[in-house]
C-alpha cells in the first residue's frame, strides 16, 4: 500500500494539435479561445482512430534499447560524460532493420533530431507506444536520425565518474537546473560530433523543454547549434496546474523536503524491479480504475484516450528516478509563478537577508524558432501557462492546440490518437525547417 501511495503522489509532474496559429503574440490566440469558450467541453474531437497499438505486456519489463531492437529498429548506445562527471546514456535510432517487416531505411534528412524526456521518466517517453505510433519510430520512418537523451539520476544515467549514487548524497545534489546547464549541452555536443552536423532539431516533453530554456538562458551560444525547438507541453509556467495530488505536494514541499534530506533520502522513486509486477497486480483488468483515477487527477481526465494495457506498460518504465531537489525546484516555480533558479532550504533559513526571490531565467536569450504544443485539459501545464510561455519567447514559430479538447498531459505520450493528433503535426513542423515538404494528406503510418 505504501508503494501505491508513493506512486500516486509522485506520478506528479512527469506525465508529462490542431488549431494552428502562426502568430507572433499569444494575445490573438487567447482571444480565439475566449470566442470559443461557450463550446461544450463534452466535445472530444474527431472520432477517427489511429492504428491499433502493436505492443505486448512484456514491454513493461524490457529496457529501451531492448524495445527498439524488438520492434525492428537499429539502436546504438553511447555513454556521455558531463563537465561535472555524470555519465549519461544516449540512444540513437537511425532507421529500420529488416526484422521490422518494412524496407530498411537510413537517415536522409538534413539534420538529426534530439529528444529529451519528462520528469521522473526516461527516453521511454518516445518509444512506449510502439511502431506507427511512438514519436521516435515515426521520426525514424520519416528518415530522421533520432537521438534520445537520459537525464542524470534516471534509470539509464544513474552513474558518475567518482560518486556512488547509493552511498553519496553529493551525487543527488542537483535539480533540473544542472540537467539544463550540464546534461543537455553534453548530449547535444555528442550528437553533433558523432554525426558531423553543425546543428540539430530539438524536441522536448514537459521537463525536457524547460531544461533547454535553462541552457539557452545560461549559455545562449547554444542557439547556434539548434535549428528549432519543438516544445511539447512546456513546463516553464505551471502555477495554474489543477491536480489535487500535485497541489498537496506543493503545499507541503518545504517541510517534506527538509524531513527527507535529514533522513538522507535524496533520490525519489528510482526504477525498481518490483514496480512492474506491482502494477500488474494493482492495475489488473478488474482494478485498472485505481490507476486510471490516479492518472486522471495528476494529468487530466480523458477516458477515451486511455488504453489499459498501454497504461500498465508505461508504469513498468515509470517512475525512472529523480533527485529530491528536482521535485523541490518544481514546487518552487509552481508556488511562486516564477521561472527561476533553485533556492535550497538552507538558504531560505538564513536570517533576514533571504527575500525569497531567486534569479529568473532569461527567456529572451532563447532566439531559436519555438513551436508550442498544448492540451486544453492538461492538468500539469495548463493551456494558459503554455500560452504565457508562447507570448514571452522572442521567436515563436507556431502554436498547436490539440484538436481533442480533453487532451491531457499524459496523452502526449500515451493516448490512442496521439500519433494523428500530435506526432503527425510535429513531423510537418520539422519538415518546415528541414527543407522537405510532406503532403498534407500524409498519415502517421505513412510518414
Amino acid at each position: 500500500m505504501r508503494s501505491l501511495v508513493a506512486l500516486s503522489v509522485l506520478l506528479l509532474l512527469s506525465m508529462p494539435t490542431l488549431a494552428h496559429y502562426n502568430q507572433p503574440s499569444s494575445r490573438q490566440y487567447q482571444s480565439q479561445w475566449r470566442e470559443h469558450s461557450s463550446e461544450s467541453d463534452e466535445h472530444e474531437g474527431p472520432t477517427e482512430q489511429d492504428p491499433p497499438f502493436r505492443v505486448e505486456a512484456e514491454d513493461a519489463y524490457l529496457t529501451v534499447p531492448q524495445l527498439v531492437w524488438k520492434y525492428g529498429y537499429e539502436v546504438e548506445i553511447y555513454e556521455v560524460e558531463t563537465a561535472d562527471g555524470y555519465l549519461l546514456d544516449l540512444y540513437r535510432v537511425s532507421g529500420r532493420r529488416a526484422a521490422s517487416g518494412k524496407p530498411a531505411q537510413r537517415p536522409y534528412r538534413n539534420a538529426p533530431i534530439f529528444l529529451m524526456h519528462s520528469l521522473l521518466s526516461s527516453c521511454a517517453d518516445w518509444v512506449l507506444m510502439g511502431p506507427d505510433r511512438a514519436l521516435a519510430y515515426l521520426l525514424a520512418d520519416a528518415g530522421y536520425d533520432v537521438w534520445m537523451g537520459n537525464a542524470r539520476g534516471t534509470r539509464y544515467s544513474r552513474k558518475h565518474r567518482h560518486l556512488d549514487p547509493d552511498r553519496s548524497a553529493e551525487f543527488w545534489n542537483f535539480s533540473w537546473h544542472e540537467i539544463g546547464l550540464y546534461d543537455v549541452p553534453a548530449l547535444i555536443d555528442r550528437v553533433l560530433n558523432t554525426t558531423g552536423h553543425a546543428r540539430l532539431h530539438y524536441g522536448g516533453f514537459s521537463q525536457g523543454t524547460m531544461v533547454l530554456f535553462v541552457l539557452l538562458s545560461e549559455r545562449p551560444e547554444y542557439n547556434a547549434k539548434l535549428i528549432d525547438m519543438q516544445a511539447i507541453s512546456p513546463s516553464v509556467y505551471m502555477y495554474r496546474l489543477e491536480g489535487r495530488i500535485v497541489r498537496t505536494f506543493v503545499s507541503l514541499a518545504d517541510p517534506l523536503v527538509g524531513a527527507l534530506e535529514a533522513a538522507g533520502r535524496n533520490e525519489i522513486l528510482p526504477n525498481r524491479r518490483f514496480i512492474a509486477p506491482l502494477v500488474k497486480i494493482v492495475c489488473a483488468d478488474a482494478n485498472v480504475t485505481v490507476c486510471r483515477e490516479l492518472l486522471y487527477d495528476v494529468a487530466g481526465r480523458n477516458p477515451s484516450q486511455v488504453d489499459d494495457k498501454m497504461l500498465r506498460i508505461f508504469l513498468g518504465h515509470f517512475p525512472a528516478g529523480a533527485s529530491l531537489r528536482q521535485l523541490h525546484h518544481f514546487s518552487q516555480i509552481i508556488r511562486t509563478a516564477r521561472f527561476a533558479k533553485y533556492s535550497p532550504l538552507r538558504v531560505q533559513r538564513r536570517a533576514s537577508s533571504w527575500t525569497g526571490q531567486a534569479p529568473l531565467y532569461n527567456l529572451t536569450r532563447a532566439t531559436i524558432p519555438v513551436v508550442v504544443y498544448y492540451g486544453r485539459n492538461d492538468h500539469v501545464v495548463n493551456y494558459r501557462d503554455a500560452l504565457q510561455l508562447a507570448d514571452e519567447v522572442p521567436n515563436l514559430a507556431a502554436v498547436h492546440q490539440i484538436a481533442d479538447r480533453r487532451f491531457t498531459h499524459s496523452d502526449f505520450i500515451l493516448a490512442k490518437n496521439s500519433a494523428r493528433l500530435m506526432n503527425a503535426i510535429l513531423l510537418q513542423e520539422l519538415d518546415r525547417y528541414d527543407g522537405v515538404v510532406v503532403p498534407t494528406n500524409a498519415t502517421p503510418a505513412s510518414l
